[in-house]
């Protein structure tokens, strides 16, 4: 997940978070995919009676998605449009306007382009 948040204290008025956040009701599954990548926390949703492992940390980010990448198949595209904007952020190219657009665009699709501010 990409968000983008208008947010003042920033240099272009947006906050990006990154995160990646998978939910099983076993907790194990989620313990081999922590072991597997070593990245995240794993937390348990009382609500939902589920496990959650969850990756915020640009940098346990970019491990993930190196990890797993050659695993994926149904959500390749998204995987590797997600990791061209998470190598973007780690550059810090996300704080430029121009390339926060890049971002936006490469993202959420050209369309988006008369939205960005």
């Amino acid at each position: 997940m990409i968000r983008f948040r208008k947010d003042k204290r920033y240099r272009t008025g947006i906050q990006i978070l990154a995160r990646i956040n998978i939910t099983q009701s076993d907790k194990k599954v989620l313990e081999k995919i922590k072991k597997f990548t070593n990245c995240g926390n794993i937390y348990f949703n009382k609500r939902d009676n589920t496990w959650s492992l969850d990756i915020y940390k640009i940098d346990e980010l970019i491990r993930f998605t190196e990890r797993i990448k050659d695993k994926v198949i149904v959500k390749r595209k998204i995987l590797k449009k997600f990791y061209s904007i998470l190598l973007m952020i780690k550059k810090k190219e996300h704080l430029d306007k121009n390339k926060l657009k890049k971002i936006k665009m490469l993202w959420l699709g050209p369309e988006t382009e008369a939205n960005t501010p």
